[in-house]
């Protein structure tokens, strides 16, 4: 399934399972991304305090060693930022693992009883019961 398909287009049980599969799996993946990059903004964080301190340390003028440490708090805010983001998508891709399972747990027997039975389903009324 593609990124610009919906739930909508998940008419059957089966289309279904393989959306949420694909869904849950495009959001471990974000998180992934995100924590990777956190990582990565992290480090450049302290790279940059650790230039503002040795810079002043130097006597680098006030307006150059501020400028360093300014930007390594924006990378901090980003970084927390982005942990917050991850956060979140945990609990999405949880959600998102919940609802893969409650389907199939719920309607995973029916799909595979359609599956194997000889024949043709009848119509949905004929299910039904007084």
């Amino acid at each position: 399934m593609s990124a610009t398909e919906s739930l909508k287009d998940a008419a059957t049980y089966a289309a279904l399972r393989t959306k949420l599969a694909w869904l849950t799996h495009q959001v471990h993946a974000h998180a992934d991304t995100v924590t990777q990059l956190t990582t990565e903004v992290d480090e450049t964080a302290e790279q940059m305090q650790d230039a503002a301190e040795t810079m002043k340390a130097l006597a680098v003028d006030a307006a150059t060693t501020a400028e360093f440490a300014d930007a390594a708090l924006t990378m901090t805010g980003a970084k927390d930022a982005a942990s917050a983001y991850t956060a979140a998508a945990d609990s999405a891709a949880a959600a998102a693992d919940d609802a893969k399972t409650t389907t199939e747990a719920e309607h995973g027997g029916i799909a595979d009883a359609v599956d194997t039975s000889p024949v043709e389903m009848a119509e949905a009324a004929f299910y039904t019961q007084p």
